[in-house]
């Protein structure tokens, strides 16, 4: 997935044989180590640098003038690549390691005074734990500076790197698990009507929806599953026949498998996707049959919904937006403890829980990814297109996200799925099923016993 913003950020520095200024960072520790980032990559362009490491223009001005540390890994990367000869890589990677160190440590710390210091901080700010509604700050942040948060500064607009040598984002051929050509019959989901309201019978026994308010009873749409994916492309299963993904026709027991086994799926609009089992690729659905075509990976968990497909980064939780064609992801914000997507906007739990941040979607591509405060402490999030939801810190309590404020509006249950308008959960004992009405604030008793659920906004009938 590729990151950062597509500007020439540092000017001159893009331009090969043009000397960038002197290095402008916090620190005599930051300086030092981005004039050795100068000097290893003397002769190459911002723009080259870009399309070789997946990291943004701007970001590596940012490396080559100290504002930003850069990632050790990147940096150890960055030598092996410009230094052919092997005694010398070895001394360079000592030094690179070195500097590096000492970097990190004086961030953590009181900065030194150097000339022409940075307007901006290299490192995130200090956040209050409750914050005013119109602060805004990045994703992951600390309570003070301290290496922790340095940490995280060195993780923050970097490209997501695999586990491998390749990256999600890497063009050429599609590799094995991509579209497929089996000629497979054409095959198609059938759109939701109804309730948009699924639950699985206890043990995996019957697929069930809900008939509606007043109606009282669910019909078997299917004989068994697993797990449920509810959305605007159609109601799809695993566990149906074996282990691969199913697609509901839109009739009772009309099952049609789309694909294979995956570790995750998510649903965005009108579009499937699917992680390897090995959480090593990402693929869309080609709406018909069981072809699928690859369009990144790896990465660890999917997140669908209005906004887009969202996937976190398997190595360190970052999380990038797909862009619409495959292998180009966009950089969206550093490491947080769980996210959740409404019908219109991403929000993020801080890895300390102490604080829900909401992603403020760049205009451009060449505005910066902002995150703002919206919320204070949460246990888990859920979203929908009723709004954005959560568990209090204990998880005991489920809280509907209105006027800037957590309001509590009863027990949280073993799960939860935000619908529409309405809110349903599944008791912890997974004995009933009850819906949230938030124009009455009450709940009422809807069905049970059951595994699990799914919701969507189903589509008009015919």
């Amino acid at each position: 997935m590729t990151g950062g913003t597509t500007d020439d950020g540092a000017g001159s520095a893009g331009r090969a044989g043009r000397r960038q200024g002197a290095p402008r960072g916090r620190t005599e520790q930051a300086n030092a180590l981005a004039s050795f980032v100068l000097e290893v990559t003397d002769g190459v362009t911002l723009r080259e640098l870009a399309e070789r490491y997946h990291v943004g223009k701007t970001m590596w001005g940012e490396y080559r003038s100290g504002q930003k540390l850069v990632p050790l890994d990147l940096l150890e990367r960055l030598v092996a690549d410009r230094t052919p000869d092997e005694a010398t890589r070895v001394s360079r990677t000592r030094t690179a390691r070195r500097l590096h160190a000492a970097a990190v440590d004086a961030a953590a710390g009181p900065p030194d005074p150097v000339p022409e210091p940075s307007p901006e901080p290299s490192a995130p700010s200090p956040v209050p734990r409750t914050p005013p509604p119109r602060r805004r700050h990045r994703l992951a942040v600390g309570v003070t500076v301290t290496a922790a948060v340095a940490v995280v500064a060195l993780l923050l607009l970097v490209a997501l790197l695999p586990s491998g040598d390749e990256d999600i984002s890497a063009g050429g051929t599609l590799p094995p698990g991509g579209a497929s050509q089996d000629g497979s019959p054409p095959v198609r989901a059938a759109p939701l009507t109804g309730t948009g309201v699924f639950a699985i019978g206890p043990d995996g026994d019957g697929v069930l929806q809900w008939d509606g308010p007043g109606a009282g009873d669910w019909t078997r749409i299917g004989d068994t599953a697993k797990r449920l994916w509810a959305g605007p492309a159609g109601l799809f299963a695993t566990g149906v026949r074996g282990d691969g993904l199913f697609a509901y026709g839109g009739s009772p027991g009309r099952w049609h498998q789309v694909g294979e086994p995956g570790a995750d799926f998510a649903i965005s609009g009108t579009r499937v996707y699917r992680l390897a089992p090995d959480r090593g690729s990402v693929h869309v659905w080609d709406g018909r049959g069981t072809s699928w075509t690859w369009v990144g990976g790896p990465a660890s968990r999917l997140y669908g919904g209005g906004p887009g497909l969202f996937a976190t980064n398997p190595k360190d939780g970052r999380i990038f937006k797909y862009a619409g064609r495959p292998g180009e992801w966009e950089f969206v914000g550093t490491a947080g403890a769980d996210f959740a997507l409404t019908d219109r906007h991403l929000y993020g739990l801080t890895p300390d829980r102490a604080m829900v941040t909401r992603w403020l979607a760049p205009e451009t591509r060449d505005a910066d990814e902002k995150w703002t405060w919206a919320a204070g402490p949460a246990g888990a999030l859920f979203a929908g297109a009723a709004g954005l939801f959560s568990t209090d810190p204990t998880g005991t309590r489920l809280r509907h996200y209105a006027k800037n404020a957590w309001h509590d509006i009863g027990p949280a249950g073993a799960e939860v799925r935000v619908a529409g308008r309405e809110v349903f959960v599944l008791t912890d004992d997974r004995t009933s099923v009850r819906r949230w009405d938030p124009r009455t604030d009450t709940w009422t008793r809807v069905g049970g016993p059951a595994g699990t659920l799914a919701v969507t906004v189903p589509r008009a009938g015919p």
